[in-house]
């Protein structure tokens, strides 16, 4: 359970996040979070993570559309390229994943079909405030 001061704390982050200067054009795009605690933190590694909650961000807004239930690819350190791939092509909607890590072989096979992999340990809202950073300036050049 949530502490009253935490709810506080993460719903005054929720409207500064989601009321943004309406002046600037926004880009949408989506992304997925690795999370074991109902979408709170973003504390798993892509590989063993079981559920992943999708985000999109529109017109200086996030948006939480759902939570995507998936079986882990990363069985004590081997998988399975063909399951790993399989994996990703499962959030193919998505421009960014985050979570707690994300290997090296993931990250390529992310890379190759679009995706920017991000290793983004901690609260949920602030790891999305991150990856909206990120992707502001991605769009500058």
């Amino acid at each position: 359970m949530i502490s009253p001061r935490r709810f506080i704390q993460r719903t005054l982050l929720y409207q500064k996040l989601s009321h943004m200067d309406n002046e600037h054009q926004y880009n949408a795009f989506r992304v997925a979070a690795a999370s074991t605690d109902y979408g709170y933190t973003v504390d798993v590694h892509f590989g063993r993570a079981t559920e992943f909650y999708i985000y999109q961000f529109f017109d200086g807004e996030w948006d939480y559309l759902e939570k995507r239930s998936v079986e882990p690819v990363c069985l004590g350190g081997s998988h399975s390229s063909s399951e790993m791939e399989a994996r990703i092509n499962l959030f193919q909607d998505c421009q960014y994943i985050i979570a707690l890590r994300i290997g090296v072989g993931a990250i390529s096979l992310m890379r190759q079909k679009g995706i920017t992999a991000m290793a983004l340990p901690g609260d949920l809202l602030e790891a999305l405030e991150k990856v909206q950073s990120y992707n502001e300036i991605q769009n500058l050049f």
